[in-house]
């Protein structure tokens, strides 16, 4: 029986690393430029600010909101703000006052 031995050739050790080296390259590739790898993890902390700065300005806008509310209710009620309200959007004054247009 006959037995054929090889020759080890330097192309032939090199082919395992580097289809290693390429299997490297693809994880790193897709770990910066995958839907969660660096790049998006970066894109995704800016879009966070944005909304955080966003939502900061609906909560002080709430709060300014929730004041003007408060004012009328009925233990806080105050009958002189009522009446400039009222006459604001009626357009309308009292025979005796005298109104000043600044157009």
């Amino acid at each position: 029986m006959a037995t054929r031995q090889r020759k080890n050739s330097a192309l032939r050790q090199m082919v395992l690393p580097f289809l290693f080296l390429l299997l490297i390259g693809y994880f790193v590739f897709h770990s910066l430029n995958g839907g969660y790898g660096a790049y998006a993890l970066a894109d995704m902390k800016l879009k966070v600010d944005v909304l955080e700065a966003d939502l900061l300005a609906l909560r002080q806008e709430r709060e300014v909101q929730e004041h003007r509310i408060a004012l009328f209710r009925r233990e806080t009620l105050d009958p002189d703000m009522m009446d400039e309200r009222a006459r604001l959007y009626v357009n309308m004054a009292h025979p005796d006052e005298m109104v000043i247009f600044n157009n």
